[in-house]
């Protein structure tokens, strides 16, 4: 009977063996997340944006609603070959689980393609490397933090026609206060303006000639103003969408740019387009303490355009842009859309 007090000693070595091989593998492995590449969708921004605004991005991949992102799921080894481990989680509320026998000594890589994202910051959350011996008998798993690997910013476009198609008059007089391009509210009527101009909606309601302003050519400086609490996450997507829009016109031509809501604290004053895309990803919970002063260094703001579904905000604009069918008596010049894009 001594070769059964010798195979249980054989056995109790191993199990022995298989714990201490199953505690080595799981400290020796380090999970990492990344996005490595973007994969953009037909409406994308990223294929439309010039390659000097590409190069000043702050992302390595910028990602836009949308578009699908390439994620790295990596396992670093911190020494000799070992194995086997299984990663798993959850990226923009798409499972991950991964799996490999061996992992080398120069680490395990897969990619994961995660499609159509939403605007927002893009969470992996509950991820955990699983790690045992090769005979099974002890598996363990060890967490990992929650992490923000991805911000999907919203889509724009350019309304650079869109409002000059309905509102603006050919200036053919040398540039004088009130004869530029960009909308800067109505005013009484005045003798010598143009009867073009006179805005018709808004002269019946006040009982006498009112017409429209138009700020002189030159440096744009705008203060756009998003509705604070957008009732439904179509809404908040779309106010994003018309902010980045009008944004990105401003500073494509120079001009500066402020985003701000009642209550949320605004931008600095921007002259490049990545930042306010941030906030607005973010928005309606933007970060804070990060911003600086509201007023653009180019001087007071002159244009105020309110995005919201609040017609209570709009008697602060210039011009505003209301998403919904809320009903609107104001005289703001607004248009009014739904939350389908584009517009």
């Amino acid at each position: 009977m001594p070769w059964l007090f010798l195979l249980a000693a054989w056995l109790f070595a191993l199990v022995i063996a298989a714990f201490g091989y199953a505690a080595w593998s799981r400290a020796g492995l380090r999970l990492h997340l990344t996005v490595t590449s973007s994969r953009p969708a037909p409406e994308s921004p990223a294929e439309q944006l010039p390659e000097a605004v590409l190069r000043r991005s702050p992302f390595a991949a910028p990602v836009f609603e949308g578009d699908a992102l390439e994620l790295e799921v990596a396992l670093d080894n911190r020494g000799s070959a070992r194995g086997p481990a299984w990663v798993a989680g959850e990226v923009a509320g798409t499972e991950v689980v991964l799996a490999t026998g061996v992992v080398p000594r120069a680490g395990w890589r897969r990619l994961k393609v995660v499609r159509e994202l939403r605007r927002g910051p893009i969470g992996a959350t509950g991820w955990a490397i699983g790690t045992s011996d090769p005979f099974g008998f002890f598996a363990g798993r060890r967490r990992r933090p929650d992490s923000e690997v991805a911000l999907v910013l919203p889509l724009f476009t350019s309304f650079a026609n869109r409002w000059e198609g309905q509102e603006v008059e050919a200036a053919t007089a040398t540039p004088r206060a009130g004869s530029g391009n960009e909308l800067f509210g109505v005013r009484e009527y005045r003798p010598g303006d143009s009867l073009r101009r006179i805005h018709w909606r808004s002269s019946a309601r006040h009982g006498e000639l009112v017409v429209r302003e138009y700020e002189p050519p030159g440096v744009r400086t705008l203060h756009i103003v998003v509705d604070p609490a957008p009732p439904t996450d179509a809404v908040a997507d779309q106010v994003a969408r018309i902010a980045a829009s009008e944004a990105w016109d401003c500073v494509k031509d120079g001009g500066w740019v402020v985003i701000s809501a009642p209550g949320l604290e605004p931008t600095a004053p921007e002259r490049d387009v990545w930042p306010l895309l941030e906030w607005l990803a973010r928005y309606p919970n933007p970060p804070t303490g990060a911003f600086g002063a509201t007023s653009p260094a180019g001087g007071e703001v002159k244009n105020k355009i309110v995005v919201t579904a609040n017609p209570a905000l709009i008697e602060m604009a210039t011009r505003a842009w209301v998403v919904g069918d809320a009903a609107v008596e104001t005289d703001v010049p607004f248009q009014r859309v739904g939350t389908s894009w584009p517009l």
